[in-house]
């Protein structure tokens, strides 16, 4: 499956390059690396999953992406209480974020159903 198509993907990619220019002035390294690595590893492990040859394999790689997503909206969660990330497209990031989380858990779905 071509995961370019996936809007998911690329929904997930635009995503992760927002949150990254935006946590890249944030003074606190270890969080501006850990937020970065989650929103990184979203559209990655869903590319890395679309190329495998089984859907056992996919749907263990989409699982990661999953888990990477919910660390991400955590973060977020985070770095908002304690004013680290400070922009006023924040709550609309959580919900872009959850509407990625739900597209994930259907397509593993979809990816069951067709075994």
């Amino acid at each position: 499956m071509n995961y370019h198509k996936l809007w998911v993907w690329r929904e997930s990619l635009a995503l992760a390059v927002v949150i990254m220019k935006d946590v890249s002035s944030c003074k606190h390294y270890f969080f501006k690396d850990q937020v970065g690595r989650s929103a990184l590893s979203v559209p990655s492990n869903i590319a890395e999953a679309m190329v495998r040859d089984t859907a056992a394999d996919r749907r263990r790689i989409l699982y990661y992406a999953i888990g990477s997503s919910a660390e991400l909206e955590t973060q977020l969660k985070i770095g908002k209480d304690l004013n680290w990330v400070i922009h006023p497209d924040i709550s609309k990031w959580l919900n872009t974020n959850t509407r990625i989380q739900i597209s994930l858990h259907n397509l593993v779905k979809n990816l069951q159903q067709s075994r």
